[in-house]
């Protein structure tokens, strides 16, 4: 199970931390799975920068905030906009909120998205079309050839007969000419 939390970093009694994802087992200050922002309790008011977009990821795969972690989330409005996340917001109007880039260019991006959805899928339409032909074109490859292969069996089994009969004219020619 993975946690965002905090990695003490800096000198003895001057304290600053690390904001991280890491496994529930891994050290204090030990192994990290990513690095997703800073906090430093030093200053007043406390200086704290948390990257939305990865602790929004972060969060919606389920890694859980420790406690100190939640409350700056919460003050930054990440919990808040994780709920809308899971309502149905597009991530990149999430973060593009925070971060104060005009939702217009990501509104824009949108129609791309929507338009590039629908080529996704007229592609698998004319796939899924393309496949439909070529299984009929195998079942009539398949019955022409059971055809052919019918054809090809009278025709062995009419020069079987004929030549049954020429052999048994030859026969007798040749039972003739020897008496």
């Amino acid at each position: 199970m993975l946690k965002i939390r905090l990695s003490r970093t800096g000198k003895k009694k001057q304290p600053s931390y690390r904001v991280v994802v890491a496994n529930k087992d891994a050290r204090r200050d030990g192994r990290v799975v990513e690095r997703i922002g800073h906090y430093n309790p030093l200053v007043n008011p406390a200086e704290y920068r948390i990257q939305e977009d990865r602790a929004l990821y972060w969060l919606s795969v389920g890694a859980q905030p420790t406690d100190a972690v939640r409350r700056l989330l919460e003050k930054q409005g990440t919990i808040a906009r994780l709920q809308r996340f899971h309502a149905g917001e597009p991530m990149d109007a999430l973060v593009a909120e925070f971060t104060g880039t005009p939702v217009t260019a990501v509104a824009a991006a949108e129609p791309v998205a929507a338009v590039v959805a629908e080529e996704t899928e007229t592609a698998v339409v004319e796939v899924v079309e393309f496949e439909d032909a070529i299984v009929e074109d195998t079942v009539v490859e398949e019955t022409v050839a059971e055809e052919t292969v019918a054809e090809e069996e009278a025709v062995v089994e009419e020069v079987t007969e004929e030549e049954v009969v020429e052999e048994a004219a030859d026969d007798e020619t040749t039972e003739t000419e020897s008496e």
